[in-house]
């Protein structure tokens, strides 16, 4: 028996690669929460799992019919959005807190631009991401 017959769901599991992890896409459901802390906690099942029946210790992201890939792409868009404006006005911008793997999202998704720079500054639940004018 699979894990969404298990949780009393239909639809079907895509996993694939994501850097040195699993990200998996519960598709076709409808009846399972989205968010982060259902997601986190079928995580780690899936990484317990793995580990146990493979002894590999990787990480798993797990999401329901792609509204995080969604999330991700609209938040590295607004990322790009605001690197643009911190190049025209030549000043840094700090972004509202936010939960670490979104911190990691604007990172990654401001990395290879140029003429700008990210950090993060504060601490928990308020850490944020500043983005600002790269000192050459």
């Amino acid at each position: 028996m699979g894990l969404l017959q298990v949780m009393g769901e239909e639809g079907h599991v895509e996993a694939t690669a994501e850097g040195e992890g699993v990200y998996v896409d519960l598709r076709g459901v409808r009846r399972l929460p989205t968010d982060a802390a259902f997601r986190a906690a079928l995580s780690r099942v899936a990484r317990l799992y793995l580990k146990s029946h493979y002894g590999q210790d990787v990480p798993v992201v797990v999401d329901v019919n792609g509204e995080l890939l969604v999330h991700r792409e609209e938040l590295a868009r607004k990322a790009r959005d605001v690197a643009g404006q911190v190049v025209m006005e030549g000043r840094r911008i700090e972004l509202a807190p936010m939960p670490a793997d979104d911190r990691r999202v604007v990172h990654m998704a401001l990395a290879d631009v140029p003429g700008v720079r990210t950090s993060s500054v504060g601490r928990e639940p308020n850490r944020r991401v500043v983005v600002e004018p790269a000192t050459e």
